[in-house]
C-alpha cells in the first residue's frame, strides 16, 4: 500500500519528535530532564548572542509566536539560567541574555547535550549525518528559514 504526501509528512514529524525526545531525555542518564525542548532551543538562540536578543528576534528565528517565547524565557528566568535587560537604544525593547549561572554552565550544558544526541545519532555513520544535513539545508533554504 503506498502512502500519500499527507501521510508521510505525518509519519516525518513525528519521527523528527520522536528523535529529538530521545535527544532531550538522554542528556542526563537516569535523571529527567530540568529543561523542555523548547526551553533548551531558546538557550542555544540566546546564548550565541552577546549583545541579547528580543522576545521578536527570537519569535522570528524559532517560528513561535512572541506569547509563546515569553512563557518559555519566564521559565529560564525563574532558573536563574536567563536575565531581561533594557535596550540601551530603545526603551521599549528588552533584550535577552544568559546569566553569569548560565553562561559559566553553557559549554558543559552543550557537551552534555551534543553526546546525548550522538548516542542517538549512533546508528548513523559520518557520511549518513553529512547527507542528512544536506537535505535538511536542502528544505531550510528553500524557505529561507532563520536558524
Amino acid at each position: 500500500m503506498d502512502k500519500t504526501r499527507e501521510d508521510l509528512m505525518q509519519t516525518l514529524i513525528q519521527r523528527m519528535m520522536s528523535i529529538m525526545r530521545h535527544v532531550h531525555h538522554g542528556s542526563i542518564p537516569g535523571k529527567p530532564p530540568l529543561l523542555s525542548p523548547p526551553q533548551v532551543h531558546l538557550l542555544f538562540s540566546i546564548a550565541g548572542r552577546n549583545e541579547g536578543v528580543s522576545v521578536k528576534e527570537l519569535a522570528e528565528r524559532t517560528s513561535v509566536t512572541p506569547g509563546a517565547i515569553t512563557q518559555f524565557v519566564d521559565g529560564l528566568v525563574e532558573m536563574g539560567l536567563v536575565m531581561r535587560e533594557g535596550d540601551q537604544n530603545d526603551r521599549r525593547i528588552v533584550r535577552l541574555k544568559l546569566t553569569e549561572l548560565a553562561k559559566s554552565q553553557f559549554e558543559h550544558f552543550r557537551k552534555d547535550y551534543l553526546t546525548s544526541a550522538s548516542r542517538v545519532f549512533d546508528v548513523l555513520s559520518n557520511d549518513e549525518i553529512k547527507q542528512l544535513i544536506s537535505l535538511f539545508d536542502k528544505i531550510n533554504n528553500s524557505h529561507d528559514v532563520k536558524l
